[in-house]
């Protein structure tokens, strides 16, 4: 009961901040519309690169292409509470909260990718429903895949909110996250397979380019959905995920007590 008690704190954050997410629906809405021109673009231009060669690969980049759409709201989160906090000086009111600050802003993160993702990928499924039969996503490869894909998904979004808390603590040395966050955003897009699937790279690397840590958030859970694994190879892959989201955590929480124990408020 009393380590419940401990997380009350975040589990309200997140369940705050989910509900925050909610009432941006115009921007759902446009995000929605976004995405899923963008969707019909890829699958376009894929459909030309296969020329009718490989029907199965075409298949499976149609689906990774609709998975790297619906999640992209995931990926790229807008939420600029905490760089306002630190700009503003506001900061200091978050340091008189009895809570573990890393980790209540990794759980406000979580809730609000998790929650903006789900409101762009619930319509985008029953849009599947009136696209052609060449143009509709892949169904998993199974329940299991299925269930494998959901575990993975969730430990995916931890790990891409661990590397976000990251350049929070770095936000709070410089002042200015653009820098940052411009490189991070280009690496995260190249090597999480938002822009080109991972499954399109050379043979050669991709036993090293699956088990980096910005897989980690898009190109694993989507290897799930579309291929059941064996246990050996599923408990593999999750052990990665799990492996990376200690080592960022860690990192992250470093970085965040130095900072906060040496921090000289901005502003006021």
């Amino acid at each position: 009961m009393t380590k419940m008690k401990s997380w009350r704190p975040y589990l309200t954050v997140f369940r705050l901040r989910a509900l925050m997410e909610t009432q941006y629906r115009a921007a759902a809405l446009g995000g929605l519309v976004t995405q899923v021109f963008f969707g019909l673009v890829y699958i376009a231009l894929y459909t030309v690169l296969f020329d009718g060669a490989n029907q199965q690969g075409l298949r499976d980049t149609i689906t990774y292409v609709w998975m790297q759409q619906m999640f992209f709201r995931m990926m790229f989160s807008a939420d600029g509470e905490l760089t306002n906090l630190i700009m503003t000086g506001g900061v200091a009111y978050m340091l008189v909260r009895p809570v573990d600050q890393h980790r209540f802003w990794v759980c406000r993160d979580i809730g609000g990718r998790m929650v903006g993702a789900c409101m762009r990928l619930v319509p985008m499924v029953l849009i599947q429903f009136l696209l052609p039969g060449e143009w509709r996503m892949g169904l998993p490869d199974g329940p299991l895949a299925a269930v494998q894909f959901l575990l993975s998904l969730g430990l995916g979004c931890v790990c891409l909110c661990e590397l976000v808390a990251i350049i929070d603590a770095i936000n709070m040395k410089t002042l200015d996250k653009r820098g940052i966050s411009a490189i991070l955003n280009l690496t995260m897009m190249t090597f999480s397979g938002n822009v080109i699937p991972l499954t399109l790279f050379p043979d050669s690397v991709q036993a090293v380019i699956r088990y980096q840590p910005f897989a980690q958030a898009l190109d694993a859970p989507i290897r799930m959905y579309q291929h059941a694994a064996a246990m050996p190879e599923w408990l593999l892959n999750v052990a990665v995920q799990v492996l990376w989201i200690l080592a960022l955590r860690a990192l992250g929480r470093r970085m965040w007590q130095r900072q906060l124990d040496n921090m000289i408020v901005q502003g006021g």
